[in-house]
Order: C-alpha cells, then structure tokens, then sequence
C-alpha cells in the first residue's frame, strides 16, 4: 500500500497560529506518513516578497515563513518516525536569488530535513557540487513525461524519486513505472482540475477571483471546439495552408450533432435514405467505444451533456430496429475487420449499457432533487461530497496504483478535504480483492457509478482484471 504523503502549510505565529504538535498529531492519525512544504524565510521576503517565490507558491499562508516554525515542523514529523521534504521548485532562480537558495540548502542540513524536492537542473548541479546527502525528488514542475526524460536524470544525479505530472495517463504511468521498477514514483490522486500543464504554466496562483485558473473555469464559456484532429492537420506537409483552413471552418461537427443532423434528415426523407443509414452505421461503428458515452446523473435530463446522450441512444435503437443487414450472419473476413454480427453484438451490449446508465440517472436525478427540494441545492450538496470516498473513479486509479510496488506514495492535497474513509476503503478493497457493492453508488457524476465504470473501462478493464485476479 503506498504512502500517503500531504502538503503542510500553516502558521505558527498570530490570530491563525496552529499548535505543530497537534497539528502533525492529527494528520499522523489520518494516515499521513509523509510531509512536503514550502520554505519562504524573512530574509527572502522582506527582499522579493511572496510574488517571487523560492517554491512556486504566490501567498504567505502556503508555505513556512520562519525558521523557527520550520525547526518544529521537523521535531515533530521525526518524532512519528516520518520524512520531510521542502519544494525548491519554482520555475527559474537568477544570480540575484541563487545565493538565498544556497542559504537555505545550508538550514535544511543544519536541520536534517530529509530531502529536497526540485526541478531545476541548477540546483541538482549545485547539490551534486556540494555532495549533499539528503533525498532528492525530481519535482513534477520537472514535466517528466517519458522514459528517456527519466533516464537522463538517473544517469546525471542520485534521484531518490521521480514524481509524475498531473497530465500523463494511466497508461502512460503503468510503461514509465515497469521501465524503471527499481526507481521509486509519486502520483497525484486528484489534480485539482488544473486546465493548464502543471509543469509549463507560469501563472501566479492564489489571488482568489483574480486568479487566472478560477477565470478559467468559472467564466471561460467554449462556443465552437476545434475539430479533435486539428494537430495532425497542422502538420500534415502534404496539405497547403488554404486547404488547412478549409478543413478548419465552423461546419466542423461533433459526432452527437452529427447523429443528430442525420436523423433529422432521415425523418424527413432529406437527401439520400440509403446513404444516411450508411453514414450513421459508420459513426457508431467508430464511436462506440468513446469514453464519454454516460448520463450524468446530477446534472439532470435537460443538461446539453445529458441531451446528446439521449440522442445518441435514440440513433443506436434506430439503427438496431431499421438495419435489417445487421440480422445476417457474417464472419470475419480475410483483412481481420470487424464482422456486422459482432457490430451488433456490441451495439447490443451499448444500448443495454446507455439504457441503465439513462434510467438509473434518471431516477437518481429526481428521487434526489424530491428529497433535497431543488436542483442548485442538490448540485451543492453532492460537490461538497467530492473528494470523498464516494469518487469512485478515484477508488479505481488508486487500486489501480496499488499494482506497482515502486509507485511509493500518491499525492493528497490537504486543503480541507477528509481522505481518511476514501484510504480505509482503498486498504479493504486491496486486502479483500473486491469492490464491495457499499461502495459502488453515484454521487457527483454518473462517470463515478457501477454502470458507467463497466462501461468506461470496457476494453480497458486493467482494474476489472486486476480484482478479479486479486491483484
């Protein structure tokens, strides 16, 4: 089971002072077993303030400010028998600020703090120079994103972990980790729905409502989105410009609206019957295996998410009723594609799957907005349950992790949110090799329900897999 390691930042002095011994006490009692912080001494401050800072965070109550609070930090995280790292891991030091750094290099020795969490190739050239003895994290401001990234820096410094970025698959996490089994990891359990690259964004956080992550996500509305294949377009050097922009006008539809358009068009014998039925018989051949295709539960039937769902079921029944050559038998041919008997086969399996996924949603929709009164209460109701235990594709990741001996911790923010049952599940599931059915219900989105997970991962079932072998 890997480690559960938390971010500590509070102050010691003033009206918000927090008693350290206490403090470190009550996350030690929530499973915490390992610490990180950031480290901003008044002799960084009072000459850069908090706006350039040595650790990649913009405000005073997200890091340690003295070293007297930090000396305790340390007294009382060694007292539980546990490690502590400090972040040096903004995103550029110059010659002005470089010597603080090297000042604080020498505190954290003076106080045996266990290691140093960085990015920046200056300071692993600079501890390598000094031979420090401490632990070294590659931070993920690093942006490690493959193999090679990887062992560049295995071969140049003395790493004690690699942390991975908040962007890289599953997937991708499962080939970095078998490559290095010898090499420890960190993963972030949630991302904090980061919209930028965690590791090349130089936006100053924590300016609240002026912050640029919360204008983002809160007022940045998407009219038209690019088609999905606009990159390989780009870089096509068969096409001239004048045709890729061609390729980029706003007629550019996604395959809800498409489905859409041609059952339109079908009810009203436009165009071409016998084409349209081919067209749409091609789109859910390519389509059904898209990621997206549930009914989000909390957001109710007249969401435009929910809508095109109910699109989509409605063009999958009108091909599964009308389609008369999906009745034929026919076998794989010589090429290896796909026969029209297992099309319908999971077309099959799909309509069964959309059909629980829009019924049950349904149900829960409405029982639950009778129950709290109405709708913007329930939405806030269910997202104060967010990072609960109850984010089972969370659950999922993690016994997904929990594969990999080397992956040695999984990152859970502090701010505020009880991890404690979401742990305990994870550790009962793992010992017992099964998801039991308390633990599988909706909650926040139908992307966290029992049907849309089968679904979800349904040709990618490594969890599924997983607990039926008993890891």
């Amino acid at each position: 089971m890997f480690k559960k390691i938390v971010w500590l930042w509070f102050s010691t002095k003033g009206k918000n002072a927090k008693d350290v011994e206490k403090y470190i006490a009550d996350l030690v009692s929530g499973w915490a077993n390992e610490f990180f912080t950031g480290y901003n001494p008044p002799y960084w401050y009072e000459k850069f303030w908090f706006e350039v800072s040595p650790n990649g965070r913009f405000a005073e109550h997200e890091q340690i400010t003295d070293y007297e609070s930090l000396k305790l930090i340390v007294q009382e995280v060694h007292k539980h028998g546990f490690e502590l790292f400090i972040n040096l891991n903004a995103w550029y030091y110059t010659d002005v600020t470089f010597p603080y750094i090297q000042k604080m290099v020498g505190e954290f020795i003076e106080l045996w703090i266990d290691g140093i969490i960085c990015w920046n190739i200056g300071i692993l050239e600079y501890l390598k120079e000094i031979n420090y003895k401490g632990k070294i994290n590659i931070s993920t401001i690093m942006a490690v994103y493959n193999t090679e990234a990887i062992r560049f820096l295995l071969e140049n410094y003395k790493i004690n972990k690699v942390i991975l970025s908040r962007e890289i698959t599953l997937r991708e996490i499962e080939n970095i980790v078998n490559t290095f089994p010898k090499i420890k990891f960190e993963v972030f359990g949630e991302g904090d729905f980061c919209r930028y690259n965690n590791g090349l964004c130089y936006a100053e956080h924590k300016y609240w409502a002026r912050d640029i992550c919360t204008v983002v996500v809160n007022d940045l509305i998407f009219k038209k989105k690019f088609r999905a294949d606009f990159k390989k377009i780009i870089l096509d050097t068969s096409l001239s410009d004048l045709d890729k922009i061609g390729y980029f006008d706003d007629k550019f539809q996604d395959v809800f609206d498409k489905i859409s358009d041609i059952l339109t068009k079908i009810e009203l014998w436009i165009d071409d019957w016998e084409f349209l039925k081919k067209e749409l018989f091609l789109i859910y051949k390519i389509s059904k295996t898209r990621v997206d295709l549930f009914f989000d539960a909390i957001s109710g039937p007249n969401s435009e998410k929910n809508k095109k769902i109910i699109v989509y079921f409605k063009g999958l029944t009108y091909i599964l009723q009308n389609y008369t050559f999906l009745e034929e038998k026919d076998e794989v041919n010589s090429e290896g594609r796909e026969s029209t008997l297992e099309c319908k086969i999971d077309f099959l399996n799909l309509r069964e799957e959309l059909e629980k996924s829009i019924q049950t949603g349904m149900k829960y929709f409405f029982e639950s907005v009778k129950t709290f009164g109405w709708e913007p209460k329930l939405k806030a109701l269910e997202t104060g349950l967010f990072y609960a235990k109850w984010d089972n594709l969370n659950l999922y990741s993690y016994l997904f992790f929990s594969k990999f001996p080397n992956i040695e911790t999984v990152k859970f923010p502090t701010r505020g949110r009880s991890y404690n049952e979401k742990i305990k599940t994870i550790a009962e599931t793992i010992e017992s090799g099964k998801v039991d059915e308390k633990y599988i219900d909706r909650k926040v989105s139908l992307e966290r329900s029992h049907y849309d997970l089968t679904y979800l991962f349904w040709e990618k079932l490594w969890f599924r897999k997983m607990l039926e072998n008993k890891f």
